[in-house]
């Protein structure tokens, strides 16, 4: 099971919904700061994840820099991808895990 990490944007409930559809779990954050320890909070829900997308717009540029940094020292592919929508950005990672998305 692809377990794909979704950082930022405010619907965890459709994301989760979408992505157990394609045989997937997802993890999310909403990409805000609010949380204390930043970079721990993102570097724990990436440590879980197989994959990583950072959505545009919904996220600051403070948090995808502490995002790419987490990918980068735990080697975890990171994607960036400009839609906010839930089926969009599940497919955008299955695209990079052809052989993980369900029969």
């Amino acid at each position: 099971m692809l377990k794909i990490a979704v950082i930022g944007g405010t619907q965890e409930k459709t994301f989760q919904k979408v992505g157990a559809k394609h045989g997937c779990k997802v993890l999310f954050h909403d990409g805000t700061g609010k949380q204390n320890g930043r970079k721990k909070s993102f570097r724990t829900i990436v440590k879980k994840a197989d994959v990583v997308i950072c959505i545009y717009g919904s996220c600051g540029h403070i948090t995808m820099e502490c995002v790419k940094e987490s990918c980068k020292q735990l080697d975890k592919k990171l994607i960036f991808h400009k839609s906010r929508g839930a089926s969009g950005v599940i497919q955008r990672c299955l695209e990079e895990f052809p052989s993980e998305q369900a029969a």
